[in-house]
């Protein structure tokens, strides 16, 4: 028995910007105003500093705006080409970041930190997803996907793009920066507790709760920030923390990914 992948129509007579945008429904919640205040803060920070890091800080503003658009809910009835437009501007400030911190040659790129610091990544990515509650087992036998229902694989895709991309860059943005500033100024510290913020914020940002609404996921949310910070200073180094966020988010990588082929075997 075939399942379909359940699609919603576009509004008879919009156009494309119609199916991708909802601008009647543009008014900001208190939520995703707090988080664009929290995102331009730590984009201001970065913008005020004298060395390369504005340009950092001019990505955070801009990927900022883009996010608070009014985004059209649900996402399951967005063509594969809206979804992918809104997970790219997602990417906007992280790999950036990355492209800004190659151009500066910021000298935290090359700082790999001691081996035994990879052994404490390793650890806390572990203790991060045991604190997401994802269930290994269940992912491993697809028990996981099965309950979470087939996916556009378009859509699918998509979203384990962001998820493996989205350490890499965040690694540079929200703790290679700090670590430069350490290097350069005396302002290490107030720009680390931004950079945490700003790191939680920028995954409230866009509409709707993205599954990010209970108290487990922001729990993890600010865990994460606060751990992946703490061991990027004590390192010296951004690479074991990428380890641990990597650890982290591969499980979601390849639960998106199974519910992208289920999608695609139950075609019509």
């Amino acid at each position: 028995m075939r399942t379909a992948v359940r699609r919603e129509r576009t509004p008879v007579g919009a156009g494309p910007l119609a199916a991708v945008f909802d601008w009647p429904r543009w008014p900001l919640s208190p939520g995703r105003l707090a988080a664009a205040a929290c995102s331009a803060a730590f984009a201001v920070a970065l913008c005020v500093d004298l060395g390369s890091l504005w340009a950092a800080g001019a990505l955070v503003l801009v990927e900022t705006l883009v996010l608070l658009l009014p985004w059209r809910l649900p996402r399951t009835g967005r063509s594969v080409a809206g979804f992918w437009a809104e997970t790219l501007c997602g990417l906007l400030a992280p790999m950036g970041a990355i492209a800004v911190a190659c151009w500066a040659d910021a000298p935290w790129l090359r700082e790999p930190g001691a081996p035994g610091w990879y052994v404490a990544g390793a650890v806390l990515g572990g203790v991060l997803m045991w604190l997401g509650g994802m269930n290994l087992r269940a992912l491993a036998t697809g028990e996981l996907a099965f309950v979470a229902g087939p996916t556009r694989p378009g859509h699918g895709y998509a979203r384990a793009t962001a998820t493996l991309a989205g350490p890499f860059g965040e690694e540079a943005l929200y703790r290679g920066t700090v670590l430069a500033a350490a290097s350069t100024t005396t302002a290490a510290l107030p720009l680390g507790l931004l950079a945490a913020a700003g790191f939680v914020a920028r995954h409230h940002i866009s509409p709707g709760a993205n599954g990010r609404d209970s108290t487990r996921a922001m729990a993890v949310e600010v865990s994460a920030a606060a751990s992946l910070l703490t061991l990027t200073m004590l390192s010296q180094s951004v690479y074991p923390a990428l380890l641990a966020h990597l650890i982290n988010n591969v499980p979601s990588a390849v639960l998106q990914i199974q519910c992208a082929r289920s999608g695609r075997a139950n075609l019509p």
